[in-house]
Parts: structure tokens; sequence; C-alpha cells
């Protein structure tokens, strides 16, 4: 049977691409597990095929990319910028498979890694999270020199090859300085917070707590509500903080459900209560119109998906390692005199 590159990888222990890292002289590849690599290449007597010694190509990279459904806006764009980073690798062999599943349900995650694991892979991108099991299931990966890299939201303890996404606590004390300016510095305000387990979303929460405390003593905090980033729990909760709170002056949204947020208020008359979220996709647009929203914060959904995706197939096919282990996106602030730009240029 003809040695192939998947099978050497097989009997190593090792993803492809550290295969063909060695077989290339490349970069990126540990003097132990290049040695270990070496000897199967010459016990197995494997050697390039002549369309790849005469044109350098190199043989196919596989990459698994696990992203909640596109129900979400923020995920569809995060593809869309995904799938942009693939055009500047057209003359590769490439092959990246998507795979679309519920954003809280670890279980669905671990069920898709052990697919992936079967079949083989050379590299995985996904959304971090608080999971320990996903974290030690990762470093599996990491131990056979599969990299990962994570989007979005980060993983404590995840032997990662980078993070792309945003400073999620200094985001939320600037959200923080936002609502602020938005209710003249003081009054009652309410949080409605996304996933537990997701850093991401407890790390904003965290910088808004902080920076609260620290900057406005007028500000009061009545209440942080949990909606696990579903929309009929929103607006529910929504609807139940404005009766509760009639004095209500502002709202903190830290997730992806704004519309829904908005909508609660309208629905309630609350026409005194601002909201400062996240996103420029077309629900939060509306708010801005109706100056419910004066502020929202952009998290780059494009940019982090060509980004992520790109530093992986870089590192994959030519050993360049990321500039840094945490590759941050730039906080954007929109407001009604650019909020129509902001969300029309999806490659932000």
């Amino acid at each position: 049977m003809k040695t192939t590159i998947r099978k050497i990888a097989q009997l190593a222990g090792v993803s492809r691409g550290t295969v063909d890292k060695v077989v290339h002289g490349r970069t990126g590849v540990s003097d132990e597990v290049r040695a270990a690599v070496q000897q199967l290449i010459d016990e197995l007597g494997y050697e390039l095929p002549k369309r790849q010694k005469e044109t350098g190509a190199l043989e196919q990279v596989q990459i698994a990319v696990i992203i909640p459904r596109l129900s979400n806006p923020f995920f569809e764009i995060v593809k869309r910028g995904m799938d942009s980073a693939l055009v500047h690798f057209h003359d590769r062999n490439v092959q990246v498979e998507y795979f679309f599943c519920d954003g809280v349900n670890v279980n669905e995650v671990l069920s898709i890694l052990d697919y992936i694991e079967e079949h083989g892979v050379d590299g995985i991108v996904l959304r971090g999270g608080q999971s320990g099991r996903l974290c030690d299931r990762l470093n599996r990966f990491a131990d056979k020199n599969i990299p990962v890299v994570l989007y979005d939201s980060d993983m404590p303890g995840c032997r990662r090859l980078c993070m792309v996404g945003e400073d999620s606590r200094a985001s939320g004390r600037v959200a923080a300085s936002l609502l602020a300016k938005s209710i003249g510095g003081q009054g009652d305000v309410a949080i409605i917070g996304g996933l537990p387990d997701m850093l991401a979303h407890r790390a904003r929460l965290h910088g808004f707590e902080q920076a609260i405390r620290e900057r406005y003593p007028s500000i009061r905090i009545v209440e942080t509500i949990n909606s696990r980033d579903q929309s009929v729990i929103a607006y529910e909760k929504t609807g139940m903080l404005v009766q509760q709170y009639p004095n209500l002056r502002g709202i903190f949204s830290v997730v992806g459900c704004t519309g829904d947020i908005g909508q609660a208020l309208i629905d309630r008359q609350a026409k005194n209560v601002k909201i400062v979220c996240y996103n420029f996709t077309d629900d939060v647009v509306a708010l801005v119109k109706r100056g419910i929203v004066d502020f929202t914060i952009g998290l780059t959904p494009y940019r982090q998906g060509s980004v992520a995706l790109h530093t992986l197939l870089k590192y994959l096919l030519d050993g360049e390692k990321p500039a840094a282990p945490f590759l941050e996106m730039p906080i954007l602030i929109g407001i009604d005199e650019n909020i129509e730009v902001l969300s029309a240029n999806q490659s932000l």
C-alpha cells in the first residue's frame, strides 16, 4: 500500500501539517517530534509525489471550523470573514469544513471534536468557553501538534495557538463610560448578561461593574440578569425590569439580542431608558435611529473570522507563527452619525 502523509501522521500521532513541515524542512516542529516523524519517513520509504517535487505544492491541509449556527448575525459575519481569508490561499491545497452547532451545548461541541479526531484534521478554529471538559479535549489535539485557534472568547488553560478577539474587560469599561454619558452620569441601571460560562461575556460584565464602582458613584446597578443569550428570555426579563424599576435609566446589554431588549422597551413605552450594547447589526441600527441606543460597540466579527483562519493557515502552510498569543481586535464605537457606514462595511 502506498505510503501517504496521512498514514505517517496517524502512526506518529501528529497532524498531517506537522509531517508536511518535516518533509519540507520547515520550522514549527520540536526536535523530538521531527526526529520521530523522520524515522517513520525513512522506514516507510515515503517520497514526495513528482508534482510536488516539481512545483513545491503542498499536500492538502484540512481545517475544521466549529461555529454557532448562523441564526445569530454575528456568526454569519464571522463566517464571511473566514470565507474571505480562503481567497488568499486559492492556489494552495486547502480544505475547510464548517461544523455548525448550538453555541451553549458543550456536549455537541465535544461530539464534533470526536468526529474531527476520527476523520483527521490539521487545525481547528472555534469559539472559546469556560468548560473544563472542552479545554481538556482541545489539549489532546495540542498533544498531537494539531493547532487550535480561538475566536471571540478565550479559554483559560487551553494550549491554543492564539486567540483572536476583543479585550472584553476593556470593552466593558468602555460600555460603562458610554452609558454614563447617555444618562448624565447618574441613575439606576441594569445589566442583561449572556452565558455565564463564556469568558468574553463575564469579562465584559466585570469590566463594566468595575468602571461603575470606580468612576460613577451616582450610578447604581440595581440588577444583573442572565439571559443565556436567548431572545425570548431577554425580552421577558427587560419587561420585568421596567415594571420593577420604574426609574430605570439605562441597560447594558452584554449579549447579541439587543433588538429584543429594545423592542421590550418600546412595547412598555419606557422612553427614558437608554441601552449601550454591542454590534452593528440591523436591529441595533434601528435602535440607534430611534434614539434608544446612543452608543454601540463593534466587535469586528468579519475581521475576527478572517484573521483567525488566515493565521492558522499561515502557520500550517508556511510555519509562520502568530505575532502574539492574543491578537486583539480594535474597539469601534457606533453612533447616529456613523452607524450606517459601520453597518454597511462588514470588512471592519
